[in-house]
């Protein structure tokens, strides 16, 4: 009996979790400027550690609103999609949220962003808490040429 307990305590440990602990870090964080409305944000997710992640949510400044997104196309149709459950960010890979792939769409920007200013991000990870890093402002030509 108490090999399988110990069985199954190794097999529970050995999934789902990636078994250890994530040690994530942000990079290269980003948003395309805007007038008002809606625009995106890319950035870079590294995992370091043993552990899997997920990112689970953005935040921004009020009254805007940031969700995850996909970015797919098929047959020459382009479709985006919301991620609800959230991004994983598997133990020793990177992540990168870019143009016209995984992004973070933000609405309602009623502010304009301007070439050169930061927007606020404050990600939200299942196992690693919050993360604020500064998206740089950058002109939509140049971003759309950047990635």
């Amino acid at each position: 009996m108490r090999r399988t307990i110990l069985l199954a305590t190794l097999l529970l440990a050995a999934c789902g979790r990636g078994g250890g602990t994530p040690d994530v870090s942000v990079s290269d964080a980003w948003v395309r400027e805007a007038r008002s409305g809606s625009t995106a944000a890319y950035l870079t997710i590294a995992n370091s550690g043993d552990g899997d992640d997920r990112l689970i949510s953005v935040t921004v400044p009020a009254p805007a609103q940031a969700s995850l997104h996909s970015t797919t196309t098929e047959d020459g149709i382009t479709r985006m999609r919301p991620l609800p459950d959230g991004l994983p960010v598997p133990a020793g890979e990177t992540v990168t949220l870019r143009p016209a792939g995984t992004h973070v769409m933000i609405m309602g920007v009623s502010t304009p962003l301007e070439p050169g200013g930061t927007l606020p991000l404050t990600l939200r990870f299942e196992r690693s808490g919050e993360r604020q890093v500064a998206a740089e402002v950058r002109p939509a030509a140049a971003a759309a040429m950047h990635h």
